[in-house]
């Protein structure tokens, strides 16, 4: 339980207070480690009669050190999973004197909690604490002063423990960590759409016109893209990505009589680069830590982008070694080169 010693010598214009408290029941594994005091003036706590006059109350050497030392008292958490930040936005005790002579008061905490993470500090909640009292004139009542005071900071505490453990499973700022899911690509075709893992390619899939101005035998058009869905489940950042490896029929073309079967595995290979490619993309994103889901999202984006340039790259390069596969040593070693590639994308 809190409590909040005044010091017994008599009132000056400002009395420092010094606060003190035993360790709380707290269910969150939880550090508060940064206090801020965000109010006009952070000196003064509220102010209280003494007669007629009124007086003014600070903490002892400073507000910030001294909640620091009531967190650090009240929740000791030596292994804590949730880095919490504490800002001051009001912290304030008043009176005022009644026509029957009685003083009433209030006293406010207002108090905003922020999650910190290990490259930003995310708001979660704010909230305030009030409490009034009546008191007869007279001497100040110490012990009332303390109960106040005290029950506002362990509202407080108890309000972020409870907030906590109700938004732990589903609450983007507190994940533990991402978690990848591929759900596995499409093998039913549609329309004039070859997926990939459907099956192998044929000349029946060359239903495109030769282009005039080339002078290739055959060219294939390849692509992949994907589609993502997120969500936080557990206490986990749950990123479901879905990829699509495949070829379009309507922009393949081949020539009339050069549709042998070296030919059809040349253009198989610029299929199986293009899941080369896929599978590398994946096995990045499954490496990936974020804190957040616009930050995955765009952190998956700007890897797809550079896969693609991956793609065009290696397909040019394909196409260049191998003469358009009129090298066949080439056209052999890049069969073996994408065949290990891709063992070693799924290591």
């Amino acid at each position: 339980m809190l409590c909040l010693l005044i010091t017994s010598q008599a009132f000056t214009q400002r009395t420092a207070l010094q606060l003190r408290t035993e360790k709380l029941r707290i269910a969150s594994n939880i550090s508060i480690s940064d206090i801020q005091d965000a109010r006009p003036d952070s000196e003064i706590i509220g102010s209280v009669f003494v007669g007629n006059e009124k007086k003014n109350l600070s903490l002892k050497d400073g507000t910030i050190p001294q909640l620091k030392k009531l967190v650090g008292q009240a929740i000791p958490s030596p292994i804590a999973s949730t880095f919490l930040s504490v800002t001051l936005l009001e912290f304030d005790i008043s009176e005022k004197k009644l026509a029957n002579g009685t003083i009433s008061g209030q006293a406010v905490l207002s108090v905003a909690f922020k999650r910190i993470g290990k490259t930003d500090t995310v708001w979660l909640v704010d909230n305030t604490f009030k409490t009034t009292f009546t008191r007869s004139q007279g001497s100040i009542p110490v012990n009332k002063y303390e109960s106040i005071l005290s029950s506002l900071f362990v509202k407080s505490f108890l309000f972020i423990d409870k907030w906590l453990q109700l938004n732990y499973p589903t609450n983007e700022a507190l994940i533990k960590g991402v978690k990848i899911v591929f759900i596995p690509e499409n093998i039913h075709n549609l329309g004039d759409t070859v997926n990939y893992h459907s099956r192998r390619i044929q000349w029946d899939d060359f239903l495109g016109k030769p282009t005039p101005s080339s002078s290739y035998a055959a060219s294939i058009f390849t692509n992949f893209g994907y589609d993502s869905h997120f969500d936080v489940k557990d206490s986990y950042l749950i990123a479901a990505i879905q990829t699509k490896t495949y070829m379009l029929q309507g922009m393949s073309w081949v020539r009339p009589n050069v549709q042998d079967t070296y030919a059809l595995a040349h253009e198989q290979l610029h299929f199986d680069i293009t899941n080369l490619v896929v599978q590398r993309f994946k096995k990045k994103i499954a490496q990936m830590v974020a804190n957040n889901i616009d930050d995955l999202n765009s952190m998956i984006q700007l890897t797809y982008l550079e896969s693609y340039r991956e793609m065009n790259q290696l397909q040019k390069q394909y196409d260049h070694e191998t003469l358009h596969s009129l090298n066949k040593l080439m056209q052999a070693a890049w069969e073996q080169k994408v065949a290990q590639w891709l063992v070693a994308s799924h290591e």
